[in-house]
């Protein structure tokens, strides 16, 4: 190969040169527009895979709000709200009195209770005919009263 390169004259030599040079250009081109391409198409998927994982999320949440919605069994709705809650709730508890549904917990602090309940009444579907929130030594207690139909 370097006997042959030796034998050519300079603007030959130049010349295979900047053939061999746009060789590799073009290839390396390819390659990265093929890269991109495939990203794109991935990125694409993903978006694709996230929006169905999110529509399915959605409907089977409004599935289980529908279905706890009917249901005045307090088994029930205390494993619902375990379940759906994200927040650090302790004492849980959930009893019927009367004609109420009584839903009371502790958390941390007042705010906490406040979220805490509006979820409550978010995922229920219910509003409150009476709310207490109070501050305790572990922090605060809430109790929920939802008239039961």
């Amino acid at each position: 190969m370097n006997n042959f390169l030796s034998s050519l004259n300079n603007r030959e030599r130049n010349l295979v040169l900047a053939t061999l040079l746009m060789v590799v250009t073009l290839i390396l081109f390819f390659i990265f527009t093929n890269t991109i391409q495939s990203l794109n198409f991935s990125s694409k998927k993903l978006e694709k895979a996230k929006s169905d994982y999110e529509y399915v999320v959605l409907k089977a949440q409004q599935l289980s709000n529908s279905f706890i919605n009917q249901s005045n069994d307090p088994a029930e709705i205390k494993s619902f709200i375990d379940n759906s809650i994200d927040l650090d709730i302790k004492n849980l508890q959930v009893d019927n009195i009367d004609n109420y549904l009584k839903i009371s917990f502790e958390t941390k602090n007042l705010q906490e209770s406040f979220s805490v309940s509006d979820k409550i009444a978010f995922m229920l579907e219910k509003d409150f005919s009476k709310v207490t929130y109070s501050k305790n030594e572990n922090g605060s207690f809430t109790e929920l009263f939802i008239i039961n139909l």
